[in-house]
């Protein structure tokens, strides 16, 4: 299952630390495009602090936070990481970015808090995100 070992913890630190690189690539593009105001930029860049601030503590400590009874298998938890990654490169409503931005951030401080159902509850609305940004 997801994150019973700390070498599973640090995979999911790398997922999130990727995705916050592809937030930084489609929040660039998104000022250069003029897409979004200064206001909501900055929270963006806020946001993508705070990621990598959580992918740096899971980094740091990742034996501590191993989650136990997890039922979610760690290439779901992973895949949906990645698959947020590769969405936000691509997202064309930033209302939408923002939405699956704020999901991923709730994941990862669910993971660095070490409780498997606050885990499960944002893996799922970040499924949800990406479902519907497949729909579209």
């Amino acid at each position: 299952m997801a994150l019973d070992n700390a070498a599973e913890v640090e995979a999911l630190a790398n997922e999130i630390t990727e995705c916050a690189n592809a937030m930084h690539l489609r929040l660039m593009d998104a000022i250069k495009n003029g897409e979004v105001n200064q206001i909501s930029a900055q929270a963006i860049f806020q946001d993508e602090t705070i990621l990598r601030q959580r992918a740096n503590s899971l980094y740091l400590d990742a034996a501590n936070r191993i989650v136990k009874d997890l039922k979610t298998p760690q290439a779901e938890l992973l895949g949906a990481v990645n698959d947020a990654k590769k969405a936000m490169k691509k997202i064309k409503e930033i209302a939408q970015f923002i939405d699956l931005v704020a999901d991923i951030l709730l994941l990862a401080a669910a993971a660095y808090a070490a409780k498997p159902a606050p885990i499960v509850a944002a893996l799922k609305e970040v499924k949800s995100d990406l479902d519907g940004l497949a729909k579209k």
